[in-house]
């Protein structure tokens, strides 16, 4: 009798955990779906200031096909958001959108997004597609993305 009411304990327990750990990763994949949000609006609107302060963290990792840049500062990744949001504001750019990111969290203060995302000018029409993922990490000001890794647009990162 005392094992069964045992097994039952423990059972129950590890359920209890599993609904936890399930229930606090749909929050945190809201909470950075809500986070990215806000980033691609701030990237609209040219406000590589808020990006800089808001979104990304200042020692920021940029993976690309020619190797690594790593920002060594605030003033660093807004001056490299401004040279961004100029230039394709140049070519009509209006909006982005990632229309179905994979959303993971690997442990309780990492969290990867990626995917395909398209950059739309002001008549609708798509001005390209890209890759990107995002490694967002959580910091004591919340969450920053730390790291991006630009790929092809059929290349998804997960867990």
């Amino acid at each position: 009798m005392h094992k069964t009411t045992l097994a039952v304990s423990v059972a129950a327990l590890l359920i209890g955990l599993a609904a936890g750990v399930v229930i606090g990763q749909e929050n945190t994949n809201a909470e950075i779906r809500a986070l990215h949000a806000v980033y691609y609006q701030y990237f609209a609107e040219g406000r590589a200031d808020l990006i800089a302060e808001r979104i990304y963290h200042p020692n920021r990792m940029s993976f690309t096909a020619n190797g690594v840049t790593i920002a060594s500062g605030r003033e660093e990744v807004e001056a490299g958001f401004k040279r961004a949001t100029e230039s394709l504001a140049d070519q009509g750019y209006a909006r982005s959108e990632l229309p179905n990111p994979s959303i993971c969290s690997p442990n309780p203060g990492t969290t990867i997004v990626s995917g395909m995302f398209r950059r739309y000018r002001g008549d609708g029409s798509i001005l390209a597609e890209l890759g990107q993922t995002y490694i967002y990490g959580k910091t004591d000001d919340g969450w920053k993305i730390h790291a991006t890794i630009n790929h092809g647009p059929n290349t998804v990162v997960g867990c």
